[in-house]
């Protein structure tokens, strides 16, 4: 299956989201050069509320609230207000992130932000994060992704929306000022994720002591909802006072120092070399292979978590070009895929619940642990099957557009399958296209095709 045998089908298939559709055919970028291009960024997300603002809000609610104690209407009213300010925030930024995707000319870009995105998951089904839910995606990993990790890690822990929904702004030391006093303790949910997930991995070779003391070093990492100085606060009446020990290392730092030296250990650990490495080669070029784990592991090392050397030497992996496919596509790649091939802009609130029908909708995967990266989770038979259905709505759709525009169906289907393979369209892909009755059919064949489905 020599499904993919261009530069431009590799970077644009592989690498992101599909070729745009339109009459004015623009140079694609190289991978090469997509890491050092200036970031696209959509209108839509450059007029999104920061999360400061946002929580500027929620605390102006929140005192509202109290203020009306007495008066159970009025707070109910006050809550309804509250319920329809973290509804439409939610859909806000899910709809600004769903058209950054569609119209991102950077693909390569793109995916690698929301791959860092995915590995610093956060869900809305928390529902005290809904209205800040892509906070850390546009105001860390949109600065951060081809900077350096560290700077990434110590940025999304201490963001609220982190610290909020893994608890962390309820951890309390036990011995600090406010522990002795109130008798309210520690929570580990954070610091258990920093390791297993976001830096040395399962396997890391920690223990539930080491967990401890990494949440000690965290504690008092919290969130003010005060408008004059909303988002993150280091309270240090609530931090534990001395030393830690993580990985047989002394912390003698105080205050929030501790914290922020302890994450730097995690960024630059060779484990969190090794775990990085091999999600990053999992997700871009589906191998595991040892060679290629050891190889970027060691860039990630020598330049102390500088992210761009690693970028750099993955698309240096013969891996990266070779013809056959190596990932099935996501959900969410398969769908902008097939909109940004017929140039399809339907509302973006429809792309979300879409995306919902097919069980990867923005920012819900309901762990820590983000959405899956194995094939297997997305090819199933009733999945294909919802692959299908909307597969046939935007033929149909776009069909009739095409109509609209005096564009003959046929010489539209000929002009998307043009687009995204020229002379390299799949022959059996080819003889099903052909076979098909009508236009609308067509295009079907041509986006339920494993030249498309996969990458």
């Amino acid at each position: 299956m020599s499904y993919y045998p261009t530069p431009s089908i590799i970077t644009e298939q592989r690498f992101g989201f599909g070729p745009r559709l339109n009459t004015h055919k623009v140079a694609v970028l190289s991978l090469a050069e997509q890491l050092h291009a200036k970031p696209y960024l959509d209108p839509t997300i450059q007029a999104l509320p920061s999360t400061d603002q946002v929580l500027a809000q929620i605390g102006q609610y929140n005192q509202q609230r109290k203020k009306l104690k007495k008066s159970p209407e009025q707070k109910r009213a006050v809550q309804k207000q509250v319920n329809q300010f973290f509804q439409q925030s939610y859909q806000q930024q899910v709809s600004a992130r769903n058209l950054q995707t569609l119209h991102s000319p950077y693909g390569f870009q793109e995916q690698l932000i929301q791959f860092w995105s995915n590995h610093f998951a956060v869900s809305a089904d928390t529902r005290k994060v809904k209205p800040i839910i892509a906070g850390i995606e546009n105001e860390v990993i949109r600065r951060h992704w081809n900077g350096n990790f560290n700077a990434m890690l110590q940025a999304t822990i201490k963001h609220p929306t982190m610290l909020m929904f893994l608890d962390n702004n309820l951890s309390i030391g036990p011995d600090s000022k406010l522990g002795k006093k109130r008798q309210k303790g520690l929570n580990e949910n954070l610091a258990r994720e920093i390791m297993e997930l976001h830096t040395l991995g399962v396997n890391g070779g920690y223990d539930q002591q080491d967990v401890i003391q990494l949440a000690h070093a965290i504690t008092g990492w919290q969130v003010s909802f005060d408008d004059k100085n909303p988002g993150f606060k280091f309270a240090s009446w609530a931090h534990q006072p001395g030393t830690v020990t993580l990985l047989d290392q002394r912390f003698s730092q105080t205050g929030i120092e501790q914290g922020r030296a302890c994450l730097k250990m995690l960024a630059l650990h060779p484990q969190t070399a090794k775990h990085l490495a091999t999600k990053l080669a999992q997700h871009f070029i589906g191998t595991t292979k040892t060679s290629v784990i050891n190889d970027l592991a060691a860039v990630y090392l020598k330049n102390n978590g500088n992210l761009l050397p690693v970028y750099q030497r993955l698309l240096q992996e013969p891996e990266v070009n070779v013809s056959q496919p190596v990932r099935f596509r996501t959900p969410q790649e398969w769908l902008f895929a097939l909109l940004r091939s017929a140039d399809i802009t339907p509302p973006a609130n429809k792309i979300t619940s879409q995306l919902r029908l097919l069980g990867q909708q923005p920012f819900m995967a309901g762990s820590p642990a983000g959405w899956s990266d194995q094939d297997s989770d997305y090819n199933s038979a009733s999945a294909l099957m919802q692959r299908w259905q909307i597969a046939n709505m935007y033929a149909a759709q776009a069909v009739k557009h095409a109509r609209k525009q005096k564009i003959k169906p046929n010489h539209f289907v000929r002009t998307v399958a043009a687009n995204l393979y020229g002379s390299a369209l799949d022959q059996h892909t080819e003889l099903a296209m052909n076979k098909a009755d009508g236009a609308i059919s067509k295009l079907v064949m041509l986006w339920l095709s494993p030249q498309f489905m996969y990458r």
